[in-house]
């Protein structure tokens, strides 16, 4: 489950040197040792190396090539909006969502060892393999800049999942602000919809010559017999006919053979449903079901009936579903729980090697491609 969902990323080095991190010293180097540069900050429960820097850095730097209006060549200079809708350059940018990240690592990681929190077998292996899985794709970017995987594990995924057993030591059952199940069946009924469909496309779909796809608009007639029936079945759930009896005569009518029905229980906003839908469902009672016609295009047009069930027996549900249960908490809790730990992320009391991050300023990353790729990896160590 995605808890905290932010971009993160590393600032130019003469920016971090020159802002005077609040609760945090400057590394320096006495006498004739060299200085460590292995890692960027510290404090006494744990240190993120310089590998998870530059991970949070090329994060932030592709985070705000795609919130300017060209984030091609050397787009430092150019203004946008931060999370606080302060207008600020690119440059500031990344060095304010890379001391959130690394100070936001260092808080996780003395809450986790404070709280003397642990990890199953089962939450390591996952986060494992998540890590796995993404290091796959993204490896051959990420050596090129200086992050092994150690490294990208660590900031990415290790440090979410600590995040996630931070959450359920808070609101989870027997935490300091446990959310009890009669709260969240409140929470599901009040926010939640049921829902069922079964989609009718009004084209044909077939392959070219040259194995494309092709949609070919259906005839006049069949479209209004499409739209006739779909009605008529609509009404008649209306009249008290089961959503699921009359799945069955639409099958039989259209000769199908299996059901094509979609039913799921969401927030619609977080569903993705689109907005005709969303917004016909929402207009709906429990129990009562209506046919739309979505898209205007002869070859893009769909017909849906829609069916809004009953959420009292969905919320009865979840004392035994934890999968759902967790999910809710989640939708209940997580803004309140990403504000505090932001909040409290930059009281953090930390040392900084500028020593190390001076040797990985933003600037070096204009030459690469900034695409999506680093964005959606950081974004999956929060799953």
């Amino acid at each position: 489950m995605k808890i905290l969902q932010r971009s993160v990323a590393v600032a130019a080095a003469a920016l971090i040197a020159g802002s005077a991190l609040a609760g945090c010293t400057q590394a320096t180097i006495f006498g004739s040792y060299p200085q460590d540069l292995s890692w960027s900050y510290k404090d006494n429960s744990s240190t993120l190396s310089i590998g998870g820097y530059i991970y949070y850095n090329y994060s932030a730097f592709t985070a705000a090539s795609q919130k300017v209006k060209n984030g091609t060549g050397d787009f430092l200079s150019q203004k946008l909006k931060n999370d606080d809708g302060k207008e600020v350059t690119a440059q500031e940018y990344i060095a304010q969502v890379t001391e959130d990240a690394c100070k936001n690592y260092i808080y996780v990681n003395k809450t986790f060892e404070d709280k003397k929190l642990s990890l199953t077998a089962e939450e390591i292996s996952s986060y494992k393999k998540n890590a796995d899985s993404y290091w796959t794709y993204y490896k051959t970017v990420f050596e090129k800049l200086g992050v092994n995987k150690d490294s990208f594990v660590s900031a990415g995924y290790e440090n979410s999942a600590k995040l996630e057993a931070i959450f359920k030591s808070i609101y989870g059952e027997g935490g300091e602000k446990e959310v009890s199940t009669a709260d969240m069946q409140k929470y599901y009924e009040d926010n939640y919809v049921n829902y069922s469909y079964l989609s009718v496309p009004l084209y044909d779909t077939s392959t070219d010559s040259n194995n494309q796809s092709k949609n070919t608009k259906k005839s006049d007639a069949d479209i209004k017999k499409i739209k006739s029936d779909l009605e008529k079945y609509a009404a008649d759930i209306n009249k008290g006919t089961s959503y699921e009896d009359e799945v069955k005569v639409y099958m039989k009518d259209y000769n199908i053979k299996t059901d094509p029905t979609i039913t799921a229980t969401n927030i619609l906003k977080k569903a993705g449903l689109g907005e005709d839908i969303e917004k016909t469902l929402e207009g709906l009672k429990d129990g009562q079901a209506k046919y739309i016609t979505v898209g205007e295009g002869g070859d893009s047009a769909t017909c849906y009936l829609l069916y809004r069930g009953s959420i009292k027996d969905e919320a009865k549900k979840l004392a035994s579903d934890e999968n759902t249960k967790y999910s809710v908490l989640v939708n209940m809790k997580s803004e309140e729980f990403q504000k505090d730990v932001k909040e409290q992320a930059k009281k953090v009391k930390c040392e900084v090697n500028t020593a190390a991050i001076e040797k990985y300023p933003c600037t070096n990353y204009i030459t690469e491609p900034a695409t999506e790729a680093a964005t959606s990896a950081a974004s999956s160590g929060s799953k």
